[in-house]
């Protein structure tokens, strides 16, 4: 299939069809706005884009057509193979979201990885930003994100992980759609109170920060089923993460934590939860209302004891309490108490 464009010519004023070669030799030739404001659309088949991609960078593509326009890459090995290309450029990997073209997407993603900090996002073209419902931009050396972030009404995935982020714009709580959010490995230490606005949000992926506390706006997060806040620099959670009630797995290892707050036994579906490498004493007894739990690691805390409640644990499957201060004699009474339980001592 031979590549084409719909244009008019300059010198005739007639509508012609140019291959990709040609294209580039009128914008030599004439003013590229005037070449742009003409054409009707550009397809580039596989063959001529990997021609094009072999001595030129990705902008160089940019210029054969505008964001308004359509770019129609029709295969996907098409796209597999800017995406190569795209990689090994720029380090950062890209995906296609559900209401982008092509070329919005390359563009938007090209703009982003040339800077460390990212500019206020009225520069970009903000139709595209606007109908996005993806953005993956792991290990791009971000460390700041504008306010305009807040202006991404239809994003539902951001992953930010492995940046240089040290805080959240409170814009952050005007993205509405939001259900997944990767913020982990960065260097935050505080969180806004405006994340607790994220009511769609079910993932979020905190861990390997330097936060010390957490809003207690993050109770209002009443869809989430998954929270990761591992390694990071808590000492307390807040008692509203009581009101998680759809919260399946909650990690909290490698942390501070000197105590759980009594409101935890209110996490009635928790599947999963992490405390290990903490400094807890002791533990509530509320821990026994966690009727769903199947899987508790405590170990690498200064645990002598549990309370009697513990028994109560009927789904409970897996317990690592190694590395502790617990007696021999307590030890008996928990193999006694959870018979059908894995405990690791």
């Amino acid at each position: 299939m031979e590549t084409y464009k719909q244009i008019k010519n300059p010198d005739s004023g007639k509508y012609i069809y140019i291959d990709g070669t040609t294209y580039k030799k009128l914008l030599e030739k004439y003013n590229e706005d005037v070449l742009l404001s003409q054409h009707r659309y550009v397809d580039l088949n596989e063959d001529v884009l990997r021609e094009i991609l072999s001595h030129a960078d990705i902008q160089s593509v940019f210029q054969l057509c505008q964001v308004n326009k359509t770019l129609c890459l029709q295969q996907d090995d098409l796209f597999r193979h800017i995406y190569d290309r795209f990689y090994h450029q720029t380090g950062m990997a890209v995906f296609k979201t559900a209401k982008m073209t092509w070329f919005q997407l390359l563009k938007l993603c090209y703009q982003l990885s040339r800077l460390l900090i990212l500019p206020s996002l009225k520069n970009y073209t903000m139709n595209a930003l606007y109908t996005m419902t993806r953005l993956y931009l792991p290990g791009s050396k971000i460390k700041v994100l504008p306010p305009e972030i807040g202006q991404l009404s239809a994003l539902q995935y951001l992953y930010l992980s492995n940046n240089q982020l040290s805080a959240l714009p409170h814009e952050i709580g005007q993205m509405s759609a939001l259900k997944e959010l990767d913020l982990s490995s960065n260097q935050l230490s505080v969180l806004p109170s405006e994340i607790g606005q994220l009511g769609h949000l079910y993932y979020m992926d905190l861990s390997h920060n330097q936060l010390s506390a957490l809003p207690p706006e993050i109770g209002q997060l009443g869809h989430l089923i998954y929270m990761d806040l591992s390694n990071n620099q808590l000492s307390a959670l807040p008692p509203e993460i009581g009101q998680l009630s759809h919260l399946l797995t909650l990690y909290v290892s490698n942390n501070q934590l000197s105590a759980l707050p009594p409101e935890i036994g209110q996490l009635s579906h928790l599947i999963h939860l992490n405390l290990y490498h903490n400094q807890l004493s002791a533990l509530p007894p509320e821990i026994g209302h966690l009727s769903a739990l199947q899987q508790l690691y405590l170990h690498h805390n200064q645990l002598s004891e549990l309370p009697q409640e513990i028994g109560q644990l009927s789904e409970l499957q897996t317990l690592n309490l190694s590395n502790n201060n617990l007696s021999s004699k307590f030890k008996n009474e928990l193999k006694r108490q959870l018979p059908n339980t894995k405990i690791t001592f």
